[in-house]
């Protein structure tokens, strides 16, 4: 896999975990709104936003090594 590929894959695992989080917050917010427990799915959050956290890394370490590659490259 080129390293184009690579930073598009990453840039879409970044996008989809925001949506992720995005929901799981909605999900939250609406069990709280109906006073129903919500400790599994505050407790997932976390984890959620962990990876999203390790996708925004790999992501960075990838758009460093484009500019290495560019930069080696004289572009």
């Amino acid at each position: 896999m080129a390293l184009a590929d690579d930073i598009q894959m990453a840039e879409r695992h970044v996008l989809q975990a925001e949506q992720h989080i995005k929901r799981q917050r909605a999900r939250i917010a609406a069990l709280k709104r109906r006073r129903w427990p919500r400790g599994k799915a505050s407790s997932f959050l976390p984890l959620l936003e962990d990876a999203q956290s390790i996708h925004l890394h790999q992501l960075s370490l990838l758009l460093e090594r484009a500019s290495r590659e560019r930069t080696r490259a004289g572009i």
